[in-house]
């Protein structure tokens, strides 16, 4: 399987970035349509090559290992002219130049191979670090989300520098990379700068409760969005101040941990979910669906030594593997599809080796062997392996994340394998989130494991032998506990709530049992997933025969409860406005903007604020539509009680058909409804049924222009033939005085 997966890599996709395994070329970032963030971690780097690095040592194949670093050492080259994620850049490119050096560094010093190497991945991963380093410089000390390669972050080339926030983890998941970069090269200033930032995290956490959100003002360090949980936007900051103790022996890593771990299990662990609460008030639920990324935390909870929510949570998501063949994107608490996407991703298999190496328990090679079987079976194609874009339908994306070599062959490969078929000894190093290795000898000071303590899991380091005996009946009885979660009725509620005999149960504790009984078993009559709304189409020519299907927000106006119309002919659980796209039009009409670049709360205040009536957002991923994809309901930022005004979000295809009719008709009325209405095109006339436009694909071309003085890409060119239309991104600055936007069918276009 990886050589089917490297090979397809190296022959149909190198020196590019990723592999696009069904058309079977590389990912070069400018060549391809934007697919938004994503792009982020592309960097013209090679960077699936330098993620496989020692994934090629663990798999014993050291002539490919020798070989790749020759390739790294002497074609890749890091003054790009390119913006990237600083967060993926560091997990993914500097651990692994580093993971590489230090494999390099250890089959020299065998004399196994590689006696012409003298450090260059090293020096190479110096030299990224150095160029990460602007990212930093903040007031509060919490890095930009991105940087530029070459220009960093201020330079007026750098394209970037206007962002305000950035998510928990993407500022809590770089101490161990640092950390290891300045113990390699004895320049202090690169652990010494992750430092300050875990600092700010932490002095900014709730501290009546230990929880922290998700989103963070890089500047002031205000909390953007007040949701804490253990998935996606939080997950390895956690994970960082844990193995950041068992890297470095620093007690205040663990002790800051074991503070958020207590705060964990007491709010946001319901065994076996993991649910969303408000971190200012945790008996105050954000979201009923899970995404997968939190898919790590049991593989977390093994390294603490807290085996029995581990194997819970892991069986959960084990049940849902087994309903889906790959766990979801996101998946609600009912554990129904919520997105339907897998890029597969590698953190159940993660957690699938750690419970495996703490027990022991065949059981777990069984789950590990029907990872494999679906990876072969469903998403293995002729030029390597494909991400899978609908779960349901087992429709494939055109995509194959430099992830998937670097951590998910890598936690496969060590689950089936023994210690003595490895060409180094595991246990002597720690994974990164990106599974790279890095060696405990960085430690300076490694107290040592306490013996006999009452509280036996204090410390982070425990004996897997005292703790975890080799009894699969102890593994087995937690598991059993939950095998019923996915059947339906009453005796899946009773498995989830059920209490030890004579257990009084808190306050506390009866708020989280009602509230899970709710979410395992809706109200009768309700019905389970997000009620669509729609996006009518009702000016001439169409007269409402155009009918798009479109997904809710959790803030703004609630169109399923307040009633808005214009007329007669518009009664309930409707909202009538015009579209525009330009500054001056947009008092009292609707304005679209594209997904990316920002939050939806952002720009729907910005929106707001220009005067708009109402805001419809259209999907930046290319080819989406509502027939493939999962509804959602687009979530704010902890602060969304000012905006008042009706948000819908369209998937592309969806989108595209309004798009045309603007490129047709200088003016376009909708309908933001529950339900199209009938309309007729004159006095006395309706229509049996509204018609639905069958959606055509994409044909058009999108392209970024930049406002030369914000530094920042804020207008979308939607091309439609020889003429286009230019949809803002609503996220940022106004224009400046001298640059005039172009016109296109007449109309000026907004920079909001």
């Amino acid at each position: 399987m990886f050589d089917h997966a490297y090979g397809s890599y190296m022959k149909h996709a190198y020196p590019a970035d990723e592999l696009m395994p069904l058309s079977c070329r590389g990912r070069v970032r400018g060549m391809e349509p934007s697919r938004g963030d994503v792009d982020d971690a592309l960097g013209k780097f090679s960077l699936t090559l330098i993620d496989t690095l020692d994934t090629l040592v663990v798999l014993n194949k050291l002539d490919e290992f020798e070989d790749a670093v020759r390739k790294v050492v002497l074609d890749v080259r890091l003054d790009n002219d390119v913006v990237v994620s600083v967060f993926e850049t560091n997990i993914r490119v500097l651990g692994g130049l580093l993971g590489g050096h230090i494999m390099a560094d250890m089959l020299k010093a065998q004399s196994v191979r590689l006696q012409w190497y003298k450090g260059e991945l090293l020096h190479l991963a110096r030299d990224l670090g150095y160029r990460l380093l602007p990212a930093f410089n903040t007031t509060s000390g919490l890095p930009y989300p991105r940087v530029n390669l070459r220009y960093g972050v201020l330079s007026p080339n750098s394209r970037t520098g206007t962002e305000l926030d950035t998510c928990t983890a993407c500022a809590g998941t770089m101490i161990l990379e640092f950390a290891a970069l300045s113990r390699l090269t004895q320049e202090t200033v690169f652990e010494d700068t992750a430092r300050r930032a875990l600092d700010v995290l932490w002095e900014k956490r709730q501290k009546g409760n230990d929880l922290v959100g998700t989103v963070i003002n890089i500047h002031n360090g205000d909390w953007v969005r007040r949701d804490s949980g253990v998935g996606a936007g939080i997950d390895s900051y956690y994970e960082y101040l844990m193995k950041a103790y068992i890297l470095l022996g620093d007690d205040t890593y663990l002790e800051r941990f074991n503070a958020h771990y207590v705060a964990i299990m007491k709010y946001i662990s319901q065994p076996p979910l993991l649910l969303n609460v408000h971190m200012h008030n945790p008996t105050i639920s954000i979201r009923s669906w899970m995404d997968s990324l939190l898919a790590f935390f049991p593989g977390l909870q093994v390294l603490r030594g807290d085996l029995k929510p581990a194997i819970e949570t892991h069986e959960m998501l084990y049940q849902v593997t087994k309903q889906h063949k790959f766990l979801p994107e996101a998946f609600t608490s009912d554990f129904a599809v919520y997105w339907a996407q897998h890029p597969l991703r590698p953190e159940f298999a993660e957690s699938t080796y750690f419970l495996y190496k703490a027990t022991r328990d065949p059981y777990y090679l069984q789950v590990g062997k029907s990872i494999v079987e679906s990876l072969n079976e469903y998403a293995r194609v002729a030029c390597g392996f494909a991400a899978v874009q609908d779960v349901r339908t087992g429709r494939h994306e055109d995509r194959m994340d430099s992830f998937f070599l670097a951590e998910m062959f890598k936690y496969l490969y060590l689950l089936f394998s023994e210690k003595r078929d490895l060409p180094l000894d595991i246990d002597d190093y720690i994974f990164t989130t990106e599974a790279h290795l890095l060696p405990l000898s960085l430690a300076t000071a490694r107290p040592p494991c306490p013996r006999n303590m009452t509280e036996i899991f204090t410390r982070s380091c425990p004996s897997t032998q005292t703790l975890f005996p080799n009894n699969p009946t102890f593994t087995r009885t937690i598991r059993d506990a939950h095998k019923q979660l996915l059947q339906p009725g009453p005796a899946r509620a009773r498995t989830v709530l059920s209490l030890p005999p004579q257990q009084e149960a808190s306050p506390l504790g009866l708020f989280s049992l009602k509230f899970i009984t709710e979410l395992v078993d809706p109200p009768a009559g309700e019905q389970p997933g997000i009620s669509p709304l729609a996006v009518q189409v009702i000016s001439p020519p169409f007269f409402g025969r155009v009918v798009l299907t479109a997904g809710p927000a959790q803030f703004g106006m609630d169109l399923t409860k307040q009633e808005h119309g214009v007329g007669d002919s518009f009664t309930a659980n409707s909202w009538v406005s015009r579209i525009v796209l330009t500054v001056p039009e947009v008092q009292g009409k609707m304005a679209l903007a594209q997904r990316g670049e920002c939050m939806f709360a952002t720009k729907a205040r910005n929106l707001q604020e220009a005067g708009a009536s109402g805001v419809i957002f259209i999907d930046n991923a290319e080819g989406s539509c509502s027939e493939e994809m999962v509804l959602f309901q687009m979530v704010g930022d902890g602060s969304t009680g000012n905006i008042v005004i009706p948000l819908v979000f369209l998937f592309q295809k969806e989108g595209q058909v309004l798009l045309d009719a603007l490129s047709q008709h200088r003016n376009v009325d909708v309908l933001l409804a529950t339900k199209p209405m009938f309309l007729g095109e004159g006095p006395g006339t309706a229509l049996a049924s509204p018609w639905t436009m069958s959606v055509r694909a994409l044909s058009d071309v999108l392209s970024l222009t930049s406002n030369p003085d914000c530094g920042e890409a804020v207008l979308i060119n939607w091309l439609q033939n020889t003429s286009g239309l230019e949809l803002s991104s609503a996220c940022s600055c106004p224009p400046s005085p001298n640059h005039q936007p172009q016109n296109h069918l007449g109309m000026r276009h907004a920079w909001l």
